[in-house]
């Protein structure tokens, strides 16, 4: 048994070598994925009370990301996001002084996308998970010796790591964004009372296929006018909130598109994930869904190197997309049903200011500018790394979240934005031009 408090930890028990392989962004493009070397264990989940019920999970969306509530090991309540993309329960810190205790903890190494060094981890077998009425046996967890990504930061509240497959593959899972619930279904009852509902015809039904505890579907790709339509093999991505990311090296028809922008794409267990930004025409789901000038993520190949070793793939589609719909995951049977709300129409947006912003104290209105992206308005206008916004649009920021501040900042439909920020004691007032400066290639 090993002890964690506050970040810090108290007992080591053996170490082997072990390589994992994981992807992890900060928010401004969240998406964790991992690959493990040894056997997974099976965990097993039961429901407390009505078993032949729904479990209604409420949760918080920040940045298009899902936070849930858990316990581990009898522990207090732990925020985590909810990442398709994970394989295992990942504790990246504990911020605010809690206290977990694992079972049969080793030492393992960390690998994955940027140009750092791999760091280590405790893997912990045997615990258990508790979220809501549900209670999960037989839980792996690993937890980072160092907190790398300082999540609750850059999420505006507490946040102690992810959760992925267990509940997917256990669970047939219903996400509803509008709502901000999150519904578990029995897989073997599932089906039967959908097709009861009066609106399951509602639904669209697209097949899946689940590699290394991952779901992937494929997408239609059209980069501009002129071009037909190809596949993609996508991952579906909930702990990446931004729209689409597209690996330029894996099909000679992936191009970054001439008007780009040079952006910070997240970063990683190996340290940052650069490359760019930029506008296709369109992408597909189906026949039903049409997205039309999606801003799409091109990491540099580089920084990408160790995606390649975790599954054959061109990208992925992550939370900007997954909240234009009610969408339910049915790994057992190999399908997500999704269903457009009221956010589908809406249009894709990115930084414009070139401003990012985090929360050094969590749940309190201080937002910090974190980076400013290069050439970027708010670079060219003067303002700096470590300034602290006070108003924006003349509006103070001390009755603003972090969620309303990303959206002014993405989707604001001004062409000006004022911003005043304090730069040690002295006030600063700053005025950015805010021009989209993505376009779809033209028709050759």
């Amino acid at each position: 048994m090993a002890l964690f408090k506050g970040g810090r930890y108290r007992v080591i028990v053996a170490s082997i070598c072990v390589v994992l392989f994981i992807q992890l962004a900060d928010t401004k493009q969240v998406f964790a994925q991992d690959s493990t070397s040894f056997e997974p264990q099976k965990a097993a989940f039961t429901i407390n009370g009505r078993a032949d019920r729904p479990v209604v999970i409420p949760f918080e969306l920040v940045n298009n990301l899902v936070i849930i509530e858990a316990r581990i090991n009898g522990s207090v309540p732990l925020k985590l996001i909810v990442d398709t993309g994970v394989s295992n329960v990942l504790i990246t810190s504990l911020p605010n002084g809690e206290e977990i205790s694992l079972r049969s903890t080793r030492t393992v190494t960390l690998s994955g996308l940027g140009e750092g060094d791999p760091i280590e981890a405790f893997y912990a077998e045997q615990n258990q998970l508790n979220i809501g009425s549900v209670e999960g046996s037989n839980i792996e967890v690993l937890f980072l010796k160092k907190d790398i990504f300082n999540l609750s930061a850059f999420m505006g509240t507490y946040v102690h790591g992810l959760i992925g497959y267990d509940l997917f593959a256990h669970f047939a899972v219903e996400i509803d964004y509008i709502a901000k619930k999150l519904i578990l279904y029995k897989p073997e009852e599932f089906e039967e009372k959908f097709q009861k509902l009066p609106e399951h015809r509602w639904w669209h039904k697209y097949p899946i296929t689940i590699e290394e505890r991952k779901p992937y579907i494929d997408v239609d790709f059209k980069h501009r006018p002129g071009l037909p339509y190809t596949s993609l093999r996508l991952l579906i991505d909930s702990g990446s909130s931004n729209a689409f990311s597209l690996y330029k090296i894996t099909r000679e028809d992936i191009i970054v598109p001439q008007s780009h922008i040079k952006a910070l794409i997240g970063v990683g267990l190996s340290g940052n994930v650069n490359g760019y930004l930029g506008r296709v025409q369109k992408m597909k789901l189906g026949e039903e869904f049409i997205f039309e000038e999606p801003v799409v993520a091109y990491p540099d190949s580089f920084a990408i190197r160790r995606a390649f070793e975790l599954g054959d793939r061109n990208g992925s589609i992550g939370g900007e997309v997954l909240r234009r719909f009610k969408i339910i995951f049915h790994y057992r049977d190999n399908y997500i049903l999704v269903r457009r709300n009221h956010n589908f129409g809406e249009e894709f947006h990115y930084n414009r200011s070139g401003i990012d912003i985090n929360t050094p104290l969590p749940n309190i209105p201080l937002f910090v500018v974190s980076e400013v992206r290069e050439n970027s308005p708010a670079d060219r206008e003067g303002i700096k790394t470590d300034d602290i916004i006070k108003k924006i649009n003349g509006e103070s920021v001390l009755d603003m979240d972090l969620n309303k501040i990303i959206n002014l900042l993405q989707k604001s439909k001004r062409s000006r934005m004022k911003i005043r920020v304090q730069r040690d004691s002295v006030f600063k007032n700053f005025h950015l031009l805010l021009n989209d400066q993505l376009k779809v290639d033209p028709k050759e």
